[in-house]
């Protein structure tokens, strides 16, 4: 039975593991080592033994024990006592939290060097953990927020249920949900899954961890999309890799550069806007006199703005078309 200290068995919750197993090395409390061929499952019963992971030179996790250790992951994800649902983002979960999940895991899986892993590994869960509630938002939301609430899957707490469905209600889940182009990574994470979550050879799983990882620490568009760059190496001239044959490196890079750069400043162009809006409440009472010279100071921010967009763009495009021609010579 499930238990929260001995964590002999799979958090209820989750998909039942798939009976495939692996070959891997395991140690046991005497520091035997053998090679055997284990399970998720089996992985959940182990007392006393641990099954050790292996990393290229990379710091990623390879060869039978990643794959054992990606679908085990994936069930620890499912323990909600440990790690809710009803949190926005990774990086906002409690540090007590994670460090639980770290123990567990270090109970079952042993690593070269665990200080070094620790930060890598929970960001590979992390990045479950999110799998998981778009995998169960997909299958439990409904049209209203009320229906939502009583669509609630039994195992899933109350209190949790409440908070996960009114996130997913909120303006700004609704604009990541349907107003966003998806950057690189997303697409290459995308077309190499499968319907069930697995990835269809070793080398995408091995890439597309990496890729979440390196996304997961990128809050910018702009930074996200040159995480696929850290992990596959930069572009070569005439194509940019992974958005079909259409866009050049030039022209693509120009444009993400310059709309990221445009956002930042019609975020500035809003915050003139509120203050001009609180001026007039303010200085109601002033002279005419005051009140002109402080808006036509405004006013003159608001161009000075326009050109500094028209001039941050050029600057753009000219430094990438200047790099992608040191590229191609």
């Amino acid at each position: 039975m499930y238990g929260a200290e001995d964590f002999t068995a799979a958090p209820p919750l989750g998909p039942e593991l798939t009976s495939g197993k692996w070959r891997v090395r395991v140690i046991d409390g005497d520091a035997r080592i053998t090679e055997e061929l284990v399970s998720g499952k089996e992985v959940w019963s182990m007392r006393n033994r641990r099954v050790m992971v292996d990393f290229n030179r990379k710091g990623q996790i390879i060869k039978d024990s990643g794959g054992l250790f990606g679908s085990w992951l994936g069930s620890l994800s499912n323990d909600l006592n440990m790690l809710p649902i009803d949190y926005t983002d990774w990086r906002k979960v409690p540090t007590y939290r994670k460090e639980m999940a770290w123990k567990v895991i270090q109970k079952k899986f042993c690593f070269d060097d665990p200080r070094k892993r620790k930060k890598y590994v929970l960001s590979i869960l992390g990045c479950r953990c999110r799998d998981l509630k778009q995998r169960i938002w997909r299958t439990y939301r409904r049209n209203t927020l009320q229906e939502s609430f009583d669509a609630r899957p039994g195992l899933v707490p109350e209190d949790q249920w409440k908070g996960f469905v009114e996130m997913q209600f909120t303006d700004k889940a609704k604009e990541e949900e349907t107003g966003r182009e998806p950057n690189r990574g997303e697409l290459f994470i995308a077309s190499r899954s499968r319907s069930d979550g697995t990835f269809v050879c070793e080398d995408a799983r091995i890439c597309a961890d990496k890729l979440k990882e390196v996304m997961t620490e990128s809050s910018i568009q702009s930074e996200a999309h040159e995480a696929y760059e850290q992990v596959f190496g930069p572009e070569n001239s005439g194509r940019v890799r992974c958005v079909g044959r259409g866009p050049t490196p030039s022209k693509y890079f120009s444009n993400l550069e310059c709309t990221s750069s445009t956002a930042e400043v019609k975020h500035l162009k809003g915050r003139v806007k509120d203050l001009e809006d609180k001026l007039d409440m303010v200085l109601s009472s002033s002279s005419t006199t005051e009140v002109k010279h402080l808006k036509d100071r405004v006013k003159d921010l608001e161009e000075k703005l326009d050109i500094v967009t028209d001039a941050l763009c050029k600057l753009v495009e000219s430094k990438v078309q200047d790099r992608f021609q040191v590229i191609a010579l």
